[in-house]
């Protein structure tokens, strides 16, 4: 008895310990503001790791459409485009900027925009109804044209910001056309306009090299951008060793997000600085209802395994209190979300503990993941231990892997037996709950949940919803009260964003999935500039961590 007391109090004593070192610790403030290096030193150079989604941050990086994704409240800013009308529910008007340029140099026209959306319009991506939408380019004049939609769809312009513009030469030779993981580079060139050129490896979802090198683009319209020469990226990494590397080794890494049991180890560096922001990316746990373990084809089985999860203590003791417990898998940050919430209640399936021993007790899940995520896993296995739940996983280190199994379960096609599945669902579509409610779009490859014809009518009315009316707001409601009752998912909190940046890298994280590479900035004393140069040893002291309120304007 005495030995389970102790083990208890050393397990309890852990959990608080890197919180009450943090709260205990004397810090200097983080100046680095005010020893900026000029933009663009031929020898500025950073190291990132991007263990999700890095296809996504990269082609946003490296390509520029007519709007881009941003921190405000439509999700939204010009890019390409200077401006744009909405005539009625199937027009828009754009007025393009003038005197663009592709990233080698040559002019981009409107005639380019023409013919890259008519080959969009042929090759679309599969993750929204754009697919299944046609529409029609005229151009204006030299510099205005418009689109007129064929049918309703209130999706489009968040759709436009994923719509990049490519040289004849890319598109003739490389044929970019759209899959479940959107617009990508599939090779290294300078046929974009975005603000940085890949100069070497890929990333398109499903396949990636382990390290990309991006070079600032001189012909980027926005004359502001980007700060830095070149940026090395690392797609896949063992999490352990990469911890070690930014904040052990100075310039092996400067930008990572971290595992949240690591916060302390990032604090107390001599070389990183701990950032931490509200955040709308999600953590999504899928169940594989496809041709995984039979038991979970009982609705009572999901709903107990999410009634077992004390989200109070995962928060409080895995996340170490670095999110917010959400009745949902979509992240409560979304303003939509978040709305629904506070103004409805839901009337949820509640087990007695009888019951709930009963459904799980026995159950054996085989889990995939990369390493990344153990800490989560760790965190909720030793919730379920309680009612005879056991785990079994496979680890992998690169989320080309989890997309491997994941994209190919819908067709029964996946190589891997797994019952869990965990992605880090980063808000690629930007404050829309789209980024998670897509997986309940059965026919498509990111489902797993079996047929629901119920929820396929809620889809389809959502991307005919009025974003911001009261339709809309219904329509949430519906697809996020039909996937809880059917526990499609195991639900954890929703995350924020914690990172760890070199403590002479500048960087404010976005609220949703966008790293905007081309913001960051370095000081003079960084190790890409300081040459032979040592560290000042007054720098090595702990940065206080900083967290950023992110609220979209």
């Amino acid at each position: 008895m005495y030995k389970i007391i102790i083990i208890c109090l050393l397990f309890f004593n852990s959990l608080f310990a890197s919180e009450h070192l943090i709260s205990k610790f004397e810090f200097r403030e983080d100046n680095s503001r005010l020893f900026k290096a000029k933009a663009l030193d031929p020898n500025s150079h950073i190291n990132i790791f991007l263990p999700s989604i890095p296809y996504s941050y990269i082609a946003k990086s490296t390509n520029a459409g007519l709007i881009r994704s941003f921190d405000n409240k439509k999700g939204w800013v010009y890019d390409l485009a200077k401006s744009h009308k909405r005539v009625d529910d199937y027009t828009y008007i754009f007025t393009l900027r003038k005197n663009l340029k592709f990233q080698d140099g040559k002019d981009f026209t409107i005639d380019n925009v023409i013919s890259n959306l008519n080959f969009f319009k042929k090759n679309p991506f599969l993750y929204t109804n754009i697919d299944k939408i046609d529409f029609e380019i005229k151009k204006i004049d030299k510099y205005t044209f418009k689109i007129i939609l064929k049918q309703k769809y209130e999706m489009f312009l968040l759709d436009l910001a994923r719509v990049y513009f490519y040289t004849d030469e890319y598109i003739k030779k490389y044929n970019p056309i759209g899959t479940e993981t959107g617009s990508a580079n599939k090779i290294a060139g300078a046929f974009g306009m975005g603000p940085y050129i890949l100069k070497s490896g890929y990333a398109i979802g499903s396949e990636q090299t382990e390290k990309l090198e991006l070079v600032a683009n001189e012909y980027y319209w926005n004359k502001e951008y980007p700060k830095i020469r070149t940026i090395t990226v690392y797609t896949q990494l063992d999490v352990n060793k990469a911890i070690e590397d930014i904040t052990k080794k100075e310039g092996k890494l400067d930008v990572m997000p971290i595992p949240f049991n690591k916060k302390l180890e990032v604090v107390l560096s001599d070389y990183a600085k701990l950032i931490i922001s509200k955040s709308t990316d999600n953590f999504v746990i899928f169940f594989n209802l496809i041709n995984g373990n039979k038991q979970l084809k009982n609705k009572k089985v999901r709903q107990a395994l999410n009634q077992a999860l004390n989200q109070e203590n995962l928060l409080n003791f895995v996340y170490k209190k670095e999110g917010k417990i959400s009745p949902f898998t979509a992240s409560i940050n979304y303003d939509v979300i978040n709305k629904i919430a506070k103004e409805n209640k839901y009337e949820e399936k509640r087990f007695d503990e009888k019951h709930l021993n009963k459904l799980l007790n026995g159950l054996k899940l085989k889990i995939f993941t990369q390493d990344r995520f153990m800490f989560l896993f760790k965190g909720i296995e030793y919730q379920l231990k309680k009612y005879g739940v056991e785990f079994d996983y496979t680890i992998t280190t690169s989320e080309k892997d989890i997309y491997k199994q994941l994209l190919s379960t819908n067709q029964n096609k996946n190589s891997k037996e797994w019952d869990l599945l965990i992605w880090g669902d980063d808000d690629w579509y930007y404050q829309n709950p789209w980024t998670v409610f897509f997986i309940y779009e059965t026919q498509g490859a990111w489902s797993t949940i079996g047929e629901d014809k119920i929820m396929q009518e809620y889809i389809k009315k959502f991307f005919v919803s009025k974003i911001n009316t009261k339709e809309y707001e219904n329509i949430v409601k519906n697809i996020l009260f039909r996937a809880k009752d059917m526990a499609y998912t195991l639900r954890v909190p929703s995350p924020n964003k914690v990172i760890a940046v070199n403590k002479e890298v500048i960087y404010n994280p976005y609220q949703g999935g966008i790293i905007p590479l081309w913001e960051i900035e370095i000081t003079k004393n960084h190790w890409s500039l300081r040459k032979n140069k040592k560290y000042d040893k007054t720098l090595k002291k702990a940065v206080k961590p900083k967290r950023i309120k992110n609220e979209t304007n």
